[in-house]
């Protein structure tokens, strides 16, 4: 488990990051409920006035078979929801990432984003992609302070990203973490 004692201020716990349970299925849906139609947009380039059902089984299951999915949870609520899932060459994964709209901009994406990818390293990943929408600065930001080598490919208003995990930021090394004892 992860720990990220800066995102709390007053009025904001600290937000702690693990792997995704099979209990959290209800508060996953609880924190897609949340989401405003901007963020859903931004996280699915779909303009849906809130997460279909369809895609809030995906996010439980798809990292669970081919890869790792995360929450980051605050108070005892899940505020975001990060996941890979392994292409078929095996090496490379595919990550998407959401954060609850009240918690943007506080670290919890930075920090669900770097235990992603440590944990990717561990299993022999070698490479993230995914497709980030032109207008979502936010994403396209976080990827360049994570990652010291992104490449980046448009077409058509989306952003094509390609990130060796060998570059991760040597900054983000000495986040502030704990251990579960568990």
């Amino acid at each position: 488990m992860y720990q990220l004692n800066e995102a709390a201020s007053p009025g904001h716990p600290t937000v702690s990051v693990r792997s995704l349970s099979p209990g959290d299925e209800e508060g996953l849906r609880e924190m897609f409920s949340r989401l405003s139609p901007k963020t859903i947009y931004e996280r699915y380039h779909m303009p849906y006035p809130r997460v279909p059902e369809w895609l809030v089984a995906n996010s439980m299951e798809a990292g669970a078979r081919r890869g790792e999915l995360l929450v980051a949870v605050a108070g005892g609520e899940i505020v975001g929801h990060a996941m890979y899932v392994r292409t078929e060459e095996g090496r490379k994964a595919e990550i998407a990432l959401v954060v609850e709209d009240r918690w943007q901009s506080k670290g919890v994406g930075k920090l669900l984003l770097s235990g992603l990818t440590r944990r990717g390293q561990l299993r022999g990943v070698e490479v993230f992609t995914g497709e980030v929408l032109g207008e979502n600065r936010r994403m396209l930001g976080l990827l360049g302070a994570v990652f010291t080598e992104v490449e980046y490919t448009m077409n058509e208003g989306l952003y094509h990203v390609r990130m060796p995990l060998r570059t991760l930021e040597p900054a983000m090394e000495p986040l502030p973490m704990v251990r579960s004892a568990a």
